[in-house]
């Protein structure tokens, strides 16, 4: 069964390399895809290829989701993002990002609240799941739009 989950971008932090949504957007625009690895948290099991990977903006206002996209792989472990983490190793997993918004133009939180009023947009990490009836409803708001 497909599931869905919350992966986190904070402008505030420090990534290798840093999600350039600047290059993306004409990619995504045009119809293309952006391929690529993103972490998982603390989760280590229970994502798989097909599952709905929603971003979440945090850390800086407007906060709220900038992009949709696919989980391509099983969760793998590979090198913290953060160089000053207390563990050296994270969990990671591969995503086909096909959906962005301007970072400065998310989906608003108050309109996730809505479709999700008892989720939390806002964790503090990666691979929060939220009900897959709700990422789809989401995701309908999102691909309608475009």
């Amino acid at each position: 069964m497909r599931r869905a989950f919350l992966f986190l971008v904070n402008p505030k932090l420090h990534y290798d390399p840093y999600p350039d949504w600047a290059k993306w957007l004409p990619v995504v625009d045009g119809g293309g895809a952006i391929d690529m690895q993103w972490n998982t948290g603390s989760r280590r099991s229970g994502m798989e290829p097909g599952d709905l990977a929603l971003l979440v903006k945090v850390g800086v206002a407007p906060r709220g989701l900038v992009a949709l996209g696919k989980v391509t792989s099983t969760i793998y472990e590979g090198p913290h993002w953060n160089p000053d983490a207390a563990r050296p190793v994270t969990g990671w997993v591969d995503i086909r990002l096909t959906a962005l918004l301007d970072l400065d133009d998310p989906l608003p939180l108050s309109v996730l609240k809505e479709i999700g009023p008892g989720i939390r947009w806002t964790p503090r990490m990666s691979g929060v799941e939220v009900p897959i009836d709700v990422g789809e409803e989401v995701r309908g708001l999102v691909v309608a739009d475009m």
